[in-house]
This record gives C-alpha cells, structure tokens and sequence, in this order.
C-alpha cells in the first residue's frame, strides 16, 4: 500500500529506494528552494525507532544508524547532511538566524546555542532542520528576498505565537507577510489531538473563519480536541500572510502508525522524523 491511499493531502509523497519524504506542491521550486518533511520508512534503525529514526538525542538508538539515516535522507531530498544546522527544541519561540559559519552544527561539531525552536537564513546551501514526533513543522518562504524559515511548534509553542514570531523575524529582515509562502506539516491532527482544560484554555479565544479552533471532546469527560493546524494558519493569517499562501498538509502523525512515529502514540519508545528546509 501507498502512504497516499492512506490519506488524501495537500502533500506530494516521495519514494527514494525505500525511503518516503513529503513535500508541498506550492513550495517546489527546483533550483531556487527544497524542502521536505520525513516519514518513518526507509532507514536502518531497529526496535522501536525503526526505521528512519533522524535524532541523535535517542538512547534507545545507535549514532552509526542515525548517521546513515541522514545520509539517506539527504540523499533523497538533495543536500549535504554535513552541513545542517539543527535546532535545540524546548518549545520555546527562540529563533536563530543561521549563517554559513553554522554549517554542520550539530552534525560536524557542538550546536552553540539552545532554547532554540526555529531557523531562518537567506544563505544558499544551508540544510536547516526541525525534529518532530506530533508537533507542526512550519515552513515559509519569502520568494522576493529568497529567504526561509523553519519552526518546531507544539502546543506550547503555538500558544507562544510562534508562527507569529517566525512571521515577525524574516519582516523585520525584508520579508513582507503578505508575500511569504507557508505550509503546515503533518503533526498530530484534530481527530487525534486530544487534550484537557488546562491546554484548551489557551486556544479559546483563537479562531478562524471554520469557527473555533479547540472543541469539546464528546466522547470524553472534561476532555477537548485541539485543532493545532488551524490554530497555527489562524495566526499566521492574524500575522499577516494570505489566506490563499498557506496550506495545511493535513497528514494526521498519530492516526498513519504505518509512516510516522508518534509521541503520543508511542511514548519516549520511538524514533523521530525531521522537517528540512535549503536555498539553493
């Protein structure tokens, strides 16, 4: 089985000798930009990070695995793994303006900062990337500066606004709102993201033109579901972009067990995908 029969999406599957990547259709742009956004298929990781575990933080987990599955990964999409630049997720809004100086941390020597959730850069060749397991990855990009920006956004950090801070960062560097490109990844969807009051809280007052972006939860007490694909196109739209420059990717991380891992379906005891963005 195909992962498209799987779910009909505003994403375009990729094969590469076993190895599956997602792309969005109004982000190709060969020779200008790549991007890609990995399943859990394809690598040489074992047990429960099989296969195409991307991150190096994983105990359960070998260094040699994970650095081959980058390798692959890279191989596939087309760009060099020693040059990425990788984030320090705490679900924070904390944004790095990465430069060629930072190619490879993470990879070839020590990453310099923390506390950092996104990438922007205007450098050509610079591989960024994002580590998710259910939390939206945001891509956006800015065609006229031809420059990009990368983010891990959770619940927490959707809260924050930080598609509003990612929106605010590449403006403040030339990039107007209402030209930037957007696509929201496949992360844990509104069939599955399912959440108590105190989460709900922060979402009620968000909404967009589908009404509002938290529900009750009817088949559970006390119980709501989190739309975090509307909650993040509604303040990007709040930020500035247009309606018809953001797309949902709309693949569900909890529900394809078949070609995501899932934190929340699968706890710490999983392997994690990663989300990459280039200027060539």
């Amino acid at each position: 089985m195909r992962a498209t029969d799987l779910h009909p999406v505003n994403m375009r599957a990729h094969w590469h000798e076993g190895l599956l990547f997602y792309t969005f259709p109004h982000l190709e742009a060969p020779g200008m930009l790549r991007h890609a956004f990995s399943g859990r298929l394809g690598g040489v990781s074992e047990g429960c990070c099989a296969s195409l575990n991307l991150a190096f933080k994983h105990t359960l987990d070998k260094r040699e695995h994970v650095e081959e599955n980058l390798r692959r990964f890279a191989l596939a999409v087309g760009f060099d793994e020693k040059r990425l630049v990788l984030t320090r997720q705490t679900h924070t809004v904390n944004i790095h303006e990465a430069n060629p100086e930072d190619a490879g941390l993470g990879i070839t020597r020590p990453v310099t900062y923390s506390d950092i959730d996104a990438l922007i850069t205007a450098a050509p060749q610079l591989p960024l990337l994002t580590y998710h397991a259910d939390c939206a990855p945001l891509f956006l990009y800015a065609p006229r500066r031809h420059m990009i920006g990368l983010a891990h956004a959770g619940w927490r950090g959707t809260a924050k606004g930080m598609a509003r801070a990612i929106t605010q960062a590449l403006a403040q560097r030339g990039c107007p709102p209402a030209e930037l490109l957007a696509g929201i990844g496949p992360s844990a969807g509104p069939c599955c993201y399912q959440v108590g009051a105190e989460v709900a809280r922060h979402f009620a007052a968000l909404s967009d033109e589908a009404g509002p972006v938290i529900r009750i939860d009817e088949a559970a007490a006390d119980k709501y579901k989190l739309d975090l694909w509307r909650a993040n196109r509604a303040i990007l739209l709040e930020a500035g972009l247009r309606a018809e420059n953001i797309v949902i990717g709309g693949l569900c991380t909890v529900c394809a067990a078949e070609i995501f891992f899932s934190h929340r379906r699968q706890g710490e005891a999983r392997g994690t995908m990663a989300a990459m963005m280039m200027l060539d």
